[in-house]
């Protein structure tokens, strides 16, 4: 029988690292979770569906899954809906990866990373864009099993990459990029993956309205959220969300964030914002998760979404 701690850990990949708090002073559980799917969709071998992020597998350990391909997919095929974070993660990966390279073309500079986790972005596009300067921000324990994870991989810390360790108790995200170097007058690119349903009305509001007024016009930000009726408990419908909900609650985080489609285009617009897309289950699976048969390679949950924005 499979056991609590791995049902909660494949219905909280969904969401990456430094969106799932974490016990005080212990590395996100979450971001290994994440990073596995990563490293296992990076050895899908489709070429129309192979992730992109090949240092996904250096850089987290081993953990609830195979690092074989075919074994890991025996695994998840044979319940879908409590892996259906696999399918997201990997169509969110490609389309965050896709967003970098159309902000590296219109002369963005810096890429922020709220809560980094194992993202291996600015590792693995320097060598195209080596203007980019990075800026990775999560707890301070993460970033302190991310950096040593860069070490053993790399042999030492890459100068476009600044570390960026943050405690909400006592900081703020202004304080702590402005002390890395981080310029507000240059286009930024912000991301952030799974963030936004950990955070309440507050925290949100903090963190855009610091991106609404210290990026320069032209910037961008990529992030996704769930519809309020999950985070409601009105799983009606919804596919894979009662799993998931309700097991990142019992895992101690439970979502606290969810908006309607309308609702959350109004939060962009009130922190200065304009909604360039939001992405839905059926767009992401056109876009990232069609083989070479033309067939889904999985079914994506219906509830959560991806929204691209910028700083007009």
């Amino acid at each position: 029988m499979r056991s609590l701690r791995v049902a909660l850990l494949a219905a909280a990949a969904l969401l990456p690292g430094a969106a799932f708090a974490v016990i005080p002073g212990a590395e996100s559980t979450t971001a290994v979770a994440v990073c596995e799917y990563r490293a296992i969709g990076a050895l899908n071998p489709d070429p129309l569906l192979r992730g992109p992020d090949e240092l996904a597998g250096k850089f987290c350990p081993f953990g609830f899954l195979p690092r074989d391909y075919a074994l890991a997919r025996l695994v998840m095929d044979r319940d879908p809906e409590l892996y259906s974070g696999y399918f997201f993660v990997n169509a969110r990966t490609r389309h965050v990866d896709a967003q970098l390279v159309a902000a590296a073309k219109a002369d963005i500079r810096q890429v922020v990373v709220l809560g980094a986790g194992y993202d291996s972005r600015a590792y693995r596009f320097h060598k195209a864009y080596p203007k980019l300067a990075f800026f990775e921000v999560d707890l301070p324990q993460m970033m302190a099993a991310k950096q040593k994870a860069v070490e053993r991989v790399f042999g030492k810390l890459p100068p476009q990459v600044r570390y960026v360790p943050v405690d909400f108790n006592t900081q703020t995200l202004e304080s702590v990029l402005a002390a890395a170097g981080y310029d507000p007058a240059k286009k930024s690119l912000f991301i952030l993956e799974g963030v936004m349903m950990y955070v309440n009305d507050a925290g949100n509001d903090a963190t855009f309205g610091f991106i609404g007024t210290h990026s320069a016009p032209g910037s961008r930000v990529v992030y996704d959220y769930v519809l309020r009726r999950a985070v409601e408990g009105d799983f009606n419908g919804l596919y894979a969300a009662e799993t998931t909900v309700k097991g990142v609650a019992a895992f101690g985080e439970p979502f606290v964030t969810g908006w309607t489609p309308a609702e959350a285009a109004a939060f962009a617009a009130r922190h200065g914002l304009t909604v360039v897309e939001d992405l839905d289950d059926a767009e992401l699976t056109r876009r990232y998760l069609l083989d070479s048969g033309g067939k889904p390679d999985g079914r994506l949950p219906d509830w959560q979404r991806i929204i691209d924005a910028v700083v007009p």
